[in-house]
């Protein structure tokens, strides 16, 4: 008997119920993935709380990696033995589950599916984030809120390597020191009253060329005014709720202001396997360093909801399979 996390109810993390599931075989197009981890991420928060509205019950959770128990008729390219992760299917938060194969990708052997499952969704956000929808060039200069969370911190190090001066802000001082340990020179708190003067001063005035907002309403101000006139505002998260965002007032100063989603940009098989190897490329090339992993058994996903609610995780959270 395998397990499942998944809700009859939105509110608190309270109504996350563990339970017991019979798994079939897969269908034609699918496979029966024997999980080792899961990704928990913001979004999963939403759909629990009913900031997302879902049809219920919902079967809760969107990433994880494991190994390969069994394939459909149908399926190629994956055999018994496999390891491999996904970024974006609901129902993750289980044991084992079945999967449609088109949105697995095979993993090399020095990525762990523990690794997979903590970046790969925030991974992609990131590559979205830094190559398409804002292409960050190495004279730029980035800010980044909350960049010692799952995204967050992905960003920062993936836009130094990409040569832009990084400015990152953080939400206490355990945080800012895991990222300084990252290599970002520029780390400031994100509730300093001063926080805009600072990085006006990084910059010599001239503000920053794009901020990644992922804190929402308690920073969205501050991220306007640190920009310069013409910059790219991309909007990432609310993890402090949504904030009031003035278009017109925005327009007056050429800000182009986005609030994408990872799934208009990773969209299908094509650019799947483009955004998994650029991210597999840049982990093998060292450009993340280590990835700080908070993990948790998945009955206990309820307290890894209350942590992420709280915001006292640093880096990405996974949950542990009690089979796999």
């Amino acid at each position: 008997m395998a397990h499942r996390v998944r809700i009859h109810e939105q509110g608190p993390p309270s109504v996350l119920r563990y339970e017991d599931v019979e798994i079939g075989e897969p269908g034609p197009t699918q496979v029966r993935l024997r999980q080792e981890a899961i990704g928990v991420n913001f979004v999963d928060t939403m759909f629990r709380d009913g900031t997302i509205k879902v049809s219920l019950p919902f079967d809760i959770g969107v990433e994880g990696a494991g190994i390969v128990d069994a394939v459909g008729t149908n399926v190629s390219g994956l055999k018994v033995g496999d390891r491999a992760a996904y970024w974006f299917a609901f129902g993750s938060y289980a044991d084992v589950r079945l999967v449609e194969a088109d949105a697995l990708v095979k993993l090399p052997d020095e990525v762990s599916t523990e690794l997979a499952s903590a970046v790969f969704a925030k991974g992609f956000t990131a590559w979205a984030a830094l190559k398409k929808i804002h292409v960050v060039q190495p004279s730029e200069t980035v800010l980044v809120h909350a960049a010692a969370g799952g995204v967050g911190s992905l960003l920062a190090s993936w836009a130094k390597a990409l040569g832009a001066t990084v400015i990152a802000t953080v939400g206490s001082q355990d945080k800012a020191f895991s990222v300084r340990q990252r290599g970002i020179e520029h780390v400031l708190d994100a509730t300093d009253p001063d926080l805009v003067t600072n990085i006006r001063a990084i910059t010599n005035d001239q503000g920053v060329d794009v901020a990644y907002e992922l804190v929402g309403k308690a920073t969205f101000g501050k991220s306007v005014e640190a920009m310069r006139d013409g910059g790219d505002l991309i909007h990432i998260g609310n993890a402090s709720g949504s904030p009031r965002v003035d278009q017109v007032a925005l327009a007056s100063r050429s800000i182009r202001y986005a609030k994408p989603s990872t799934g208009q940009f990773v969209r299908d098989r094509l650019t799947l396997e483009e955004a998994a190897t650029d991210l597999l490329d840049a982990f093998r090339a060292g450009v993340f360093g280590e990835i700080p992993v908070t993990r948790y058994p998945l009955a206990d996903v309820s307290q890894a909801h209350e942590d992420i609610a709280a915001r006292r995780i640093v880096g990405s959270v996974v949950l542990i399979p009690s089979v796999t």
